[in-house]
């Protein structure tokens, strides 16, 4: 196993040294990265050395971590090629790239699974899990609106809203009733019949005694 040479060092010694080295010299250190570099820096101010340019998708001052975006293999040994695995998770399902010590990736709403790339129940996949909002038997489109793909209503040009419930008159000046609406407000047929009882009543009163 190589030593680390400070930079301090005379340069009559600017070479490696083996592990079992019984020489004394403070500014050598061992320079462990477990097959994963075989260059060292040495850090004066800490008396530190640290492995440099790590491989095989490792990091850490000895290359004993995994880089961001990959967890350790349990069935691996420290200094196998193999000891980081890619967290693989699904971009549309999950929040970030990255896994936690088990391969576990950080689901969006509606995802799960190890790689957030199954939907739970009431979700449907389209490029990541959005929430089921129609499906033609219990959640149906109002106002002649069609059911798109199960996760939204298009609805005709006068209605909005998720279900298209809603008059889109009701977000225009005046309301519904206003001259600018476009959409004239009906009365509701009982109304208009109390209406008509109100004002003909008396007649019909006159009429039949």
């Amino acid at each position: 196993m190589p030593w680390c040479l400070s930079s301090a060092a005379p340069p009559q010694l600017a070479h490696t040294y083996p592990k079992h080295s019984h020489m004394s010299l403070p500014f050598l250190q061992d320079c462990e990265c477990f097959s994963h570099s075989n260059r060292c820096s040495y850090i004066e101010v800490l008396n530190t050395v640290i492995c440099v340019s790590c491989k095989h998708n490792t990091r850490g001052q000895h290359c004993q971590l995994c880089k961001l975006g990959y967890y350790r293999n349990a069935s691996a040994e420290l200094d196998d090629e193999n000891v980081c695995i890619d967290c693989n998770c699904n971009p549309f399902g999950s929040d970030t790239d990255r896994c936690n010590g088990t391969g576990y990736c950080k689901c969006k709403e509606g995802a799960t699974g190890a790689k957030c790339h199954e939907c739970l129940p009431g979700y449907l996949w389209d490029n990541g899990c959005k929430s089921q909002v129609c499906n033609n038997e219990l959640l149906r489109c109002q106002n002649g609106g069609v059911c798109v793909n199960n996760i939204r209503c298009q609805c005709p040009p006068t209605y909005t809203g998720l279900l298209c419930e809603k008059p889109r008159c009701e977000n225009e000046p005046g309301g519904c009733g206003g001259s600018d609406s476009g959409q004239a407000y009906l009365h509701p047929p009982g109304l208009i019949l109390l209406m008509l009882l109100s004002i003909l009543g008396p007649v019909f009163l006159v009429e039949i005694c």
